[in-house]
């Protein structure tokens, strides 16, 4: 998969998610809407990694 589809796919659910975090929280936790950012960059890093670890596995049996 293109690994600007992946972005896309997180990075539109969690603008959203972070912008309805900012509208719900109160005042005080409002830093709390950017760890949907933080968690999307390490979905994403993961995603990557494991994609990237399935194609050398298949590299390596062929």
């Amino acid at each position: 998969m293109d690994p600007r589809v992946k972005y896309l796919m997180l990075v539109l659910p969690t603008f959203i998610l972070s912008i309805v975090l900012l509208y719900i929280l109160p005042e005080s936790r409002s830093l709390l809407a950017m760890s949907p950012v933080i968690a999307a960059w390490i979905i994403y890093f993961l995603w990557q990694y494991a994609e990237k670890q399935s194609d050398d596995d298949e590299e390596s049996t062929i």
